[in-house]
């Protein structure tokens, strides 16, 4: 019998360890973004892409961990991927030049990956999972935004530098948003349109200082 009372209270510690890893590593996602800097195959990649995979592996940990949002996140990721991947398919049918689809898709990769993929991890990471958090350590709505908006300008700071605390004012209007609605899919959509906005904006500034 004790051993089993031994047991189960090494059980509750360990699960209660794996809690604060598992949020420590949701608040601060540059800690892997660091790994990948000493990874063989990915240390030579730019910063932007090995933000972009340790946000990717952050969120596929915390769907383990929150297995009962696994729905609501395939649902959203469907309604934002799969209409390009339908495209690919169509495509590569009528076309057959698979070769040229990924030429277009390598030269426009970073416009997809800046309006499409951070947006949803980043929203899936630094609101909805961070608020799963708050509710499971019970804090407050204040200091979700707080956390919230830590965790995504300390991330951006990470890889874009200290110009990213620029953020902040961004950050607490999407979490407050997202405390009013409760749904990752309204904040996503506004930093999709955001994040497309900025994109516009430094691709006319590129193309205004090599046209002049």
């Amino acid at each position: 019998m004790r051993d089993m009372k031994s047991l189960e209270v090494l059980l509750i510690i360990f699960h209660i360890q794996l809690h604060n890893l598992l949020f420590l590593l949701t608040l601060f996602p540059g800690m892997l973004l660091l790994l990948t800097k000493w990874m063989p195959l990915l240390k030579r990649k730019s910063t932007f892409f090995q933000y972009l995979i340790s946000l990717g592996v952050v969120t596929f940990i915390e769907c383990l961990f929150f297995r009962q949002s696994i729905g609501m996140i395939l649902s959203i990721i469907s309604v934002l991927i799969l209409p390009f991947v339908l495209f690919f398919i169509e495509y590569v049918l009528i076309e057959r030049q698979f070769k040229k689809l990924i030429y277009i898709y390598k030269k426009n990769k970073i416009i997809i990956q800046s309006v499409i993929y951070f947006p949803i991890l980043e929203e899936f990471i630094f609101r909805y999972f961070i608020f799963q958090y708050c509710i499971l350590f019970g804090f407050n709505d204040i200091q979700f935004i707080l956390l919230s908006t830590l965790a995504f300008v300390l991330a951006h700071v990470f890889y874009q530098g200290v110009t990213s605390v620029v953020k902040v004012i961004f950050s607490v209007v999407l979490g407050i948003i997202f405390l009013l609605t409760l749904n990752v899919f309204v904040t996503i959509i506004i930093h999709c349109i955001f994040n497309f906005l900025i994109y516009i904006v430094r691709n006319s500034k590129y193309n205004n200082y090599y046209n002049t």
